[in-house]
């Protein structure tokens, strides 16, 4: 298996003792071939003209198109249009996938101008086929003429959705007003990559480095050995686990823990406000970039006739309207609110029983010490039963039981890094067991040139239209990544209660991916289902890790061997509950309410209230959680800014009633062939039919009705659970 973002440089030429097949840019060539992105090969230089070529040919192509459909209107099909379109869109959208891939992943000064200097040409052309008049007309042509009526429920969606886009995308629009939303939409682009670059360049300079020992009680010799390995690679030479010096991290895995564990107020102190301002003053200051933003987006709505960002967001989503988000959210902050009261009035007095209060100072580790004194559980124990190796092949092994599939190492996909790995996952219950997906995963964090938190990216989607003469559908390929601390010396990563989850989260995204029934791009890729909707199967994973046999399946002592036994389980599920409400509260509803009150009722042309003002104002009504004054955490939200959840963050909560309401079957299955048959019922609806048919239609076909939220409030609030 090779692995390659070391060839990833600015190397002006490829030599003199080539061939011609050499000589082809690997880029343009993995497109000709229908071939995998060829990282291994692949260096900086190949990436504008490789994009550039493949735009000369789209304009060609959609010339071509064009004129068919205006010259043969009489004669317009739904292959004519549709499957015509998935071919020719195909080559750009797979290239131009890649080099936001690597920019997440691999990021470097190099990349980012290599993308900046052909971003505005493919926003351009993009744009051109999202507007094309042509296009658009013989789409409604389609959906009022007789074939409408014998096209499938998926064909019918899929042109549905595409008209959609079309309008918010501003076909409809003419003159200065077309001309002002592109160059919206080109900016708005362009203030996304330095929102990100930003946070990435924060993070990677942030020096808050410790030297003395006593500074940092309570934290672990494995997350000691992590941060004097990463002060040495912010140039303090010989940093070591015993000695130091210490750079602590700031990213949104790394600085919790040590808020959680360290039992120096002021260590903590200066960690919080750190991670709480991260990108929020310069020299990589997002508060202008945001409301830039926030401007932009409220003028792209107003174009295309909403009257706010959020009401346009809507319009493809599950969700009715912006009333209905906000209400929904209100009802949730109250019921969690009855139940988070107590838990905060619980931590007062523990807090004042061991002569402190409740700050936004000691509000982490006095959490973790009543945990561990009012449960006897403490992370560290938890974390030894889950050494990262151990925990990834017996992931797999439940994956297959349960959707009767296997997970093996795939060969010949190249990789942008030496630590990423390969897998196919196969088919066994079918005939010759194909191959019908294949993934890479990237275990490992890279401060400040990969994203925080855990994710998915799809290559290339599933197919029956993009075949190839090799097969009679073009598979699935995605790649998951996740942000986990690199093990230090012999020992393995061992994973915190939050590593396991994320780990269900991100693989039951890629199953949706992975082993959707989709026959075409439009249905197969994560946009090709209401984006409410979107982590519904990841929200039904983390699920599963507060399922006995499961998590006892995957675990192994890292020195014993042994699995996590049945008592500390038992700790574990009696736990669950503690601090839910307030967690909840914090990690969703505050954020949620707050995207939507920016992208909704606030003014971002007004000077009589800042975003912050703002943030603090939703933050007291949102959450019991001791504020900081300074608080500029949203100068680094990826979901809301950069990401794909602007005035979208609520559809966390949506998928997860969704997903609650699901795995509450889970405690109808009380014998293995019962539990193997609902895996199956659950991968050939949810998980095939997802996107082929709208998300609540594959809901009905899996539960038998529409779903309800008990299922998220008994979760979340232990008000109804039943597992």
């Amino acid at each position: 298996m090779e692995s390659g973002m070391q060839h990833l440089t600015k190397a002006d030429g490829f030599g003199t003792q080539m061939t011609y097949f050499e000589m082809v840019n690997p880029l343009t060539r993995c497109v000709e071939d229908y071939a995998l992105p060829p990282f291994a090969q692949l260096r900086v230089s190949d990436i504008v003209p490789a994009i550039r070529t493949a735009i000369q040919e789209y304009a060609l192509d959609l010339n071509a198109i064009e004129d068919d459909l205006s010259y043969f209107e009489d004669e317009i099909t739904r292959e004519s249009v549709m499957d015509r379109l998935e071919i020719i869109d195909d080559p750009l959208n797979r290239l131009w996938r890649v080099v936001l891939h690597l920019t997440s992943v691999a990021n470097s000064v190099e990349l980012r101008e290599a993308k900046a200097e052909i971003q505005a040409e493919v926003l351009a052309i993009q744009s051109r086929r999202l507007q094309s008049v042509e296009i658009f007309e013989a789409m409604q042509t389609l959906r009022d003429g007789p074939e409408w009526p014998n096209l499938t429920s998926e064909q019918q969606r899929i042109l549905d959705r595409a008209i959609l886009e079309m309008k918010l995308n501003g076909v409809t629009l003419t003159g200065g007003a077309k001309e002002r939303f592109n160059e919206v939409d080109l900016r708005l682009k362009e203030l996304a990559d330095v929102f990100s670059n930003n946070v990435l360049d924060a993070t990677k300079f942030s020096q808050l480095i410790v030297h003395d020992r006593s500074e940092l009680e309570g934290l672990a010799d494995t997350a000691l050995g992590v941060f004097a390995r990463d002060a040495a690679t912010a140039g303090f030479e010989g940093a070591t686990a015993k000695n130091g010096p210490w750079k602590l991290p700031l990213d949104k895995f790394g600085c919790p823990r040590v808020l959680a564990k360290c039992s120096v107020a002021a260590t903590r102190e200066a960690a919080y406000r750190a991670y709480r301002t991260i990108a929020g003053s310069p020299p990589y200051d997002n508060t202008r970039v945001l409301l830039e933003m926030l401007q932009l987006r409220q003028e792209r709505a107003n174009l295309l006739g909403y009257s706010t960002f959020a009401e346009m967001n809507l319009a493809d989503k599950m969700a009715p309207t912006v009333d209905v988000v906000q209400e929904t959210l209100r009802e949730l902050r109250d019921k969690c609110f009855a139940v988070a009261s107590v838990e905060m009035l619980e931590l007062q007095a523990f807090a004042a029983a061991h002569g402190t209060s409740v700050t936004f100072v000691v509000t982490g580790s006095r959490v973790e010490r009543m945990r561990k004194e009012k449960y006897d559980l403490s992370e560290e124990l938890i974390q030894s039963y889950f050494p990262l190796p151990t925990v990834l092949t017996n992931m797999f092994e439940f994956i297959s039981k349960l959707f009767g599939v296997r997970i093996e190492p795939a060969d010949g996909l190249e990789t942008w890094h030496p630590d990423v790995q390969t897998y196919q996952i196969r088919a066994i219950e079918q005939p010759d067991e194909p191959v019908v997906s294949q993934f890479y995963l990237d275990l490992y964090a890279r401060p400040g040139e990969k994203k925080t938190n855990g994710w998915i990216e799809v290559v290339v989607a599933r197919s029956r239209v993009l075949r190839s003469e090799k097969a009679p559908v073009r598979l699935p390929v995605f790649a998951l990544m996740f942000n986990y601390p690199r093990p230090v010396d012999d020992k393995p990563c061992l994973l915190t209660s939050v590593d396991t989850e994320t780990m269900f989260a991100v693989l039951g995204f890629g199953l949706r991916i992975g082993l959707t029934g989709a026959e075409y791009t439009a249905t197969g890729r994560p946009h090709g289902i209401e984006w409410d909707a979107v982590g519904f199967s990841s929200q039904f994973m983390r699920n599963f890790r507060f399922h006995r046999e499961t998590m006892q399946s995957i675990s192994s002592h890292f020195e014993t061997g042994k699995q996590l036994p049945d008592d500390l389980f038992d700790k574990i599920l009696e736990s669950r509950s503690f601090m839910r409400a307030t967690n909840f509260a914090d990690k969703y509803l505050e954020v949620a309410a707050y995207d939507m009150i920016l992208h909704h009722d606030y003014d971002p042309f007004s000077t009589s209230e800042s975003v912050f003002d703002v943030f603090r104002r939703e933050s007291q009504a949102f959450t019991l959680r001791p504020a900081l004054a300074e608080d500029k955490f949203i100068c680094s939200i990826h979901q809301i800014f950069p990401g794909l959840y602007p005035a979208g963050y609520y559809s966390y909560v949506w998928s997860e009633m969704l997903a609650a309401d699901a795995y509450a079957c889970s405690a109808e299955a009380t014998t293995e062939e019962e539990w193997m048959a609902l895996g199956r019922k659950y991968r050939d609806t949810m998980l095939a039919l997802t996107g082929p048919v709208h998300p609540l239609e594959a809901f009905e076909k899996f539960r038998g009705r529409l779903p309800s939220t008990e299922g998220l409030l008994g979760i979340r609030v232990k008000l109804s659970y039943r597992f």
